[in-house]
């Protein structure tokens, strides 16, 4: 592994879920190869003189865990960041802001919806919880500060499902003491901390705390894939949910973008 100095970790992998996050992390490369394992797409390329490989694993994708580590352990990084869009938890956090978590707590296995009251006293569940690596952690928060992005370093959560309703999302936040939730951080940083292998996450707000949008869980298979013939349905579903989400997944977009690029260029 080499030593992280000035500039940074010279081969660097990128895990993303979904396929916009993906083509957003290929399109800062370049000299870009592309090729497939079984569920996950692989684009290899060039960011400055670093080495940069990014994965696509689909959101939630059952699996998804054994699959990256069967990749990690068949090839050689100096670090994994898993990066994407996330859910905001927190109502002071929004669109297009940054999250760097310093800790992920696992919460696949909550029942929802939980209390309508994001002060409820009730006890949450004991999780299992996983840190980002202070070394890589500290590298990115270098990065994004030296960029003047809008972003904070605080824990999130990884739950199994989509989290679509406020009031779901704002007792989540307020039970766990999470900013932002996703499905897939918990799984890579467990699996990366059992080879050795040091992982951060850099996560963007898509969607704010103290807004609904389309269940969105009826659009994606077990594969974490996208089915197209169902997300006409969900949207008309849910129409101002769906028109606003629409207006702020772009700048959402950007911000991802923006991020990746000082996190990758640093």
């Amino acid at each position: 592994m080499s030593e992280p100095g000035t500039s940074g970790f010279t081969d660097l992998c990128i895990g993303a879920a979904v396929d916009v996050e993906f083509k957003i992390a290929a399109g800062l490369l370049s000299g870009k190869s592309f090729s497939e394992e079984p569920r996950m797409k692989i684009c290899r390329g060039l960011f400055g003189g670093r080495r940069v490989t990014i994965l696509q694993s689909g959101m939630g994708a059952v699996g998804f865990a054994e699959r990256l580590s069967e990749h990690l352990t068949n090839n050689r990084y100096d670090a994994l960041i898993i990066a994407g869009l996330a859910g905001g938890l927190d109502p002071r956090l929004r669109v297009g802001d940054a999250v760097l978590y310093n800790l992920c707590y696992d919460a696949r296995a909550i029942d929802f919806p939980l209390s309508e009251r994001p002060d409820c006293e009730e006890a949450p569940e004991e999780v299992a919880s996983a840190a980002g690596d202070e070394l890589l952690s500290g590298f990115l928060y270098g990065a994004l500060t030296r960029a003047d992005l809008s972003f904070i370093k605080a824990p999130g959560i990884t739950v199994g499902r989509i989290v679509t309703e406020a009031k779901e999302k704002l007792a989540l936040g307020a039970r766990y003491g999470a900013v932002a939730v996703d499905m897939e951080t918990y799984q890579a940083l467990s699996a990366c901390a059992q080879l050795g292998l040091p992982a951060a996450a850099l996560r963007v707000i898509s969607d704010e705390a103290g807004r609904d949008i389309p269940d969105f869980n009826r659009v994606y298979n077990a594969d974490g894939r996208i089915n197209g013939r169902r997300m006409a349905s969900v949207m008309m579903a849910r129409p101002s949910a769906a028109l606003r989400l629409m207006l702020t997944v772009r700048p959402a977009l950007r911000s991802l973008r923006v991020s990746l690029q000082a996190a990758m260029g640093a």
